[in-house]
């Protein structure tokens, strides 16, 4: 017989229902800007994943030129924005048009401090992957236990 016993994180869910609403949020404006402005803005895709060491942040940017993105960190803010530019070198009809150009804006709360002077960032295949290292203050730290 085998037992399965599963954990209740509370903050886990809180963690989810967070992300849902702020992708909510993110694609209602999207909508909005859509529909009032002739450039179409656009949200791209962000993987976020943290270890003991740094944060490491992954943006999906397909036909964004690097020189068109900006990181901008202010405090325990990441500020991601850019512009995806339509080519204008094809003068081509369109039949249909699904792949969104404009501004974008991304702003993500890391809440906990980084070595903003070690920070590095790499972009290709249309992929950025931004690297955040922690000061060492906040990493985790063994504390030895005295005896008497």
């Amino acid at each position: 017989m085998v037992i399965i016993v599963n954990r209740f994180d509370p903050f886990r869910d809180l963690t989810l229902l967070q992300d849902r609403i702020n992708r909510l949020f993110d694609d209602s404006m999207v909508r909005q800007e859509r529909q009032s402005s002739p450039n179409e803005a656009w949200v791209p895709m962000v993987d976020i994943t943290e270890d003991e060491n740094e944060i490491v942040l992954w943006a999906d940017l397909p036909g964004v030129s690097q020189k068109e993105v900006d990181i901008i960190i202010n405090g325990d803010q990441l500020t991601l924005k850019g512009e995806k530019k339509l080519d204008q070198t094809n003068q081509r009809k369109y039949l249909r048009r699904e792949r969104l150009v404009g501004p974008f804006s991304r702003t993500f709360q890391l809440n906990l401090p980084v070595e903003t002077e070690k920070i590095s960032a790499v972009y290709r295949n249309g992929v950025l992957e931004i690297h955040l290292p922690k000061p060492a203050e906040s990493k985790p730290q063994k504390v030895s236990i005295q005896t008497e």
